[in-house]
């Protein structure tokens, strides 16, 4: 890489270096700080939110990765940053998974740092699942009630979650200390769900478990891009590029779903280019490189926010971190992401922005 082009890199992570989130300066240059495990592509709700629930029109594949090839990936991840987070998921359901307690341990066992974040309205093998001890694990939620939960987690049962949450809880507690696991529950805030976060608040820590609350956004980047173009009186075409897809033609528009969900939100993804005016748009976005994702079938997402499988840029197994890096550049995805500060809006870039008054 030229030093040219490596300023233009140190350039375009200054936001999220100066955001106050969690993201620092050494942590802009690994290649990569983060990886997203597919070891399961599925998942059992469709929340509206998701690419799960915004199928139509994009390419969509489900299955588990094979064993063997998650050992050959791990042993590439941990060549590439040994002390890595591993997330063994990504838009899916870690539980769904039979062999989710093997996976974890395979993690582990490379001096890696395995992650989880699930919906819980499946479990399985708890027991075996807290031996294999996971560094954290999030049980993402948006309601106390039904009626409420289930606008944002479309599919769900929230008094389903109340069980599995009691059942992890209680096995977790039952373990000495030392070997007790991080569990933490995040409550995602929208502008009608606010009334019942002390009731789940109170519920989570009752168990002894952990609790936090987030800002519900976007976490499509296609439909994100789409829905901020429909509202943009001045978008203009996603560029067309020598023997790439033509991104006009294969995206399809946002549903009204998508949009009602998008009114929902405290803060909706068009506000992100005001929000993050006094930072230029890069030639260059470290998003990709600092945040692998590894589809089930070993390839490489063009980064951890776009899910339509014909985004993708190379076997991971096969394809040297720097190549994929070039993959990125320039791509007419990430132009559209970037003019949208879309890269900004889905790490939360200056997070002040981002908390209630």
């Amino acid at each position: 890489m030229s030093p040219e082009l490596i300023k233009e890199y140190e350039l375009a992570a200054i936001p999220y270096i100066d955001g106050g989130g969690a993201i620092t300066a050494e942590q802009t240059r690994l290649k990569s700080w983060r990886y997203f495990l597919e070891i399961n592509s599925a998942c059992n709700l469709r929340c509206p939110s998701c690419t799960k629930g915004n199928k139509e029109g994009y390419e969509h594949q489900t299955g588990f990765m094979d064993m063997e090839l998650m050992e050959k990936v791990l042993d590439k991840i941990k060549s590439e940053n040994p002390n890595a987070i591993v997330f063994t998921y990504g838009n899916s359901e870690p539980f769904l998974h039979p062999k989710l307690p093997e996976c974890i341990r395979a993690i582990k066992s490379r001096g890696l740092h395995p992650e989880l974040s699930t919906n819980m309205n499946h479990i399985q093998r708890v027991d075996e699942l807290l031996d294999a001890a996971p560094d954290l694990m999030i049980i993402s939620l948006s309601g106390f009630t039904q009626a409420v939960y289930v606008k944002g987690h479309a599919g769900g049962d929230i008094e389903k979650v109340k069980r599995n949450m009691m059942t992890l809880a209680h096995t977790n507690n039952a373990r000495p200390l030392d070997q007790r696991v991080k569990i933490m529950v995040n409550y995602h805030v929208y502008n009608d769900n606010g009334h019942e976060v002390e009731l789940m608040r109170e519920y989570a820590t009752n168990l002894g478990l952990g609790f936090f609350t987030s800002f519900a956004r976007a976490i499509s980047m296609e439909n994100a891009i789409q829905y901020c173009r429909s509202k943009d009186p001045d978008a203009t075409p996603f560029e067309v590029q020598e023997g790439k897809p033509d991104w006009n033609h294969l995206l399809p528009p946002i549903s009204d779903t998508y949009v009602a969900t998008m009114e929902r939100l405290k803060i909706n993804p068009t506000k992100a280019r005001e929000m993050y005016e006094k930072y230029p748009v890069r030639k260059v976005c470290p998003v990709g490189d600092m945040f692998t994702f590894i589809r089930h079938d070993g390839k490489t997402s063009l980064c951890a926010c776009v899910a339509d499988r014909r985004i993708s840029i190379g076997d991971f197994l096969d394809t040297p971190a720097e190549t994929l890096s070039e993959q990125r550049r320039g791509h007419s995805i990430c132009g559209q992401c970037q003019k949208y500060r879309m890269n900004l809006y889905f790490h939360i870039v200056d997070r002040e922005k981002w908390v209630s008054p």
